[in-house]
């Protein structure tokens, strides 16, 4: 029997099993795909920083850098892996999305602006219309961390709201890795200044991340574990310095503060402020006294004649709970983003508190 290959049999061939030969390839690069993606390390949720602005509130075109500079600038550790920036605007959807991610345990931060506040004519010392950031913290205070500058946990018992102080929560996790600073004691009295000195218990560290990376494909080899716990000790070292610096810039009303948002609405519109309907929140840092701030985030307002400008008036950040990460080493990420914010909007001047808000086209 004649079986040689020729020239002739080999194009019947191709033009009978073409179809089949293309499929075929289809597929095993469809699988190689689907292999890939399920073996390739996934950042958790923890280790996925979200950055969400709010209504007015805009990033001002891509000057908050890539992640890698970020990182590079010490605004977020080594052990983030992606950096997510998504506008929240007034659609009639914001509600869905924000519940929606939410309810996903996404989101870290999210800035608002404290502008836009109208008088109730009819009722004095009361509000008609609230401002974007007071609408947001309405609907989403129970997402938003605490931020009581007397340390201690959220208590009210006129809503039957609970819930931890996110500088004590700091304080309490820096304490298990510098033995003898007493930053929680300090921080439920109150006190401005915090130490500094107390060295980082550097066997801890290395535990700790030993502990938190197994699996983690990232960290294979000893040679690459080790520069991880290196990394790590840099990780705790820089969120102890911006949260010291935090700490005293909000205790003494420095380039950094805590909004304490204090007003009354008539929300069930009976024409009188009734139980329910008067509120002081802590739940969000006022960024707006950053001098350079607008270089990333722009609060766009209409004027009279119709025209609309940015400024940083009112900028605010929520730290936002996220829910179902879990993942105490990174929730306090926010910490050294602020910091960073301030050494590179505002020259690194901790006490200046600029008011006003420069006006961009």
């Amino acid at each position: 029997m004649d079986a040689r290959i020729t020239k002739k049999r080999l194009g019947h061939q191709l033009s009978y099993d073409w179809i089949k030969i293309a499929g075929t390839c289809i597929l095993a690069v469809v699988l190689l795909l689907v292999l890939f993606t399920t073996i390739a390390t996934r950042p958790t949720a923890g280790q996925t920083f979200d950055f969400y602005t709010f209504f007015d509130v805009r990033f001002n075109s891509t000057r908050l850098g890539s992640l890698d500079t970020l990182k590079a600038d010490g605004a977020l550790s080594y052990d983030i892996q992606k950096l997510n920036t998504y506008e929240v605007t007034s659609t009639g959807y914001e509600d869905m999305i924000l519940s929606t991610r939410f309810a996903a345990g996404e989101g870290d931060v999210i800035v608002a602006s404290d502008v836009g506040d109208v008088a109730d004519e009819n009722i004095d010392g009361a509000l008609k219309d609230l401002s974007g950031l007071k609408e947001f913290l309405y609907g989403y205070r129970g997402n938003c961390m605490w931020l009581g500058t007397d340390g201690q946990p959220l208590n009210d018992p006129q809503y039957g709201a609970v819930g931890s102080n996110y500088f004590a929560d700091c304080a309490a996790y820096l304490d298990g890795y510098f033995p003898g600073a007493g930053y929680s004691a300090a921080v439920a009295k109150g006190a401005a200044d915090l130490d500094t000195s107390a060295a980082l218990d550097e066997e801890a560290a290395e535990a700790g991340f030993r502990s938190r990376m197994k699996g983690d494909k990232r960290f294979k080899t000893e040679k690459q574990k080790e520069q991880g716990i290196e990394d790590e000790k840099t990780r705790l070292l820089d969120l102890r310095d911006a949260f010291v610096k935090v700490w005293k810039s909000v205790k003494t009303n420095g380039a950094i503060r805590v909004n304490t948002l204090s007003f009354s609405a008539d929300l069930d519109g009976n024409g009188s402020i009734g139980e329910g309907e008067s509120f002081v929140w802590s739940y969000s840092f006022d960024i707006s006294g950053l001098e350079k701030i607008t270089d990333v985030l722009v609060t766009y307002t209409a004027s009279g004649s119709g025209t609309v400008t940015g400024s940083r008036e009112g900028l605010s950040l929520c730290v936002v709970r996220n829910g179902t990460s879990n993942e105490e080493e990174l929730r306090y990420e926010p910490f050294t983003l602020l910091a960073y914010f301030v050494e590179e909007f505002n020259g690194g001047d901790w006490a200046a508190y600029h008011t006003g808000g420069e006006t961009e086209a």
